[in-house]
């Protein structure tokens, strides 16, 4: 085994735990007041109302794609899985005012790391809702999904959803 991670040649995770991005309630996807998440023609998933402006890692892995509004971010898992988090619905309006990024396109994550931070009055004030979704984007790469809806979820610490990868 030793030899074989030395070479690089190590087996990669078939199993993740994802934890939750955000403090607060939790919902099930079908509750997010916007039609492309809650149908899950974006991917399966759950949603949190968040209690604060804070949004970290749910998973160790990479930021594959920091979206320029800082509204949305997608990662990529140890397991190869790829989450999106989407901050709110119709956020992307707000053209980045009220976001702060902290990581970019290629730093590698730990669960629980601050990833953005954003007003969540101003989000209030100017989004549709501040509801946001988290959901797998590519259901071909999941064998088997277990989804956690607690009634409220600490960022970084609350497992959502146990996934088996497909080998």
């Amino acid at each position: 085994m030793m030899f074989r991670s030395w070479l690089g040649l190590h087996q990669r995770k078939t199993e993740e735990t994802i934890f939750s991005p955000l403090s607060g309630r939790v919902l099930a996807l079908e509750d997010v007041p916007d039609p492309v998440f809650s149908r899950s023609m974006a991917g399966m998933g759950v949603a949190i109302d968040p209690e604060d402006g804070r949004v970290g890692s749910p998973v160790d892995g990479e930021v594959v794609h920091l979206f320029q509004t800082k509204h949305a971010l997608w990662i990529r898992a140890e397991s190869g899985l790829d989450l999106l988090i989407h901050i709110g619905v119709d956020t992307v309006y707000m053209k980045g005012e009220g976001f702060r990024d902290y990581v970019k396109t290629g730093d590698k994550v730990k669960t629980g790391q601050p990833l953005i931070d954003f007003s969540l009055d101003l989000v209030r004030e100017k989004a549709t809702s501040p509801v946001t979704p988290m959901f797998l984007i590519h259901s071909d790469q999941i064998e088997r999904i277990e989804i956690e809806l607690p009634a409220r979820a600490e960022m970084g610490l609350t497992p959502l959803m146990k996934v088996k990868v497909k080998s």
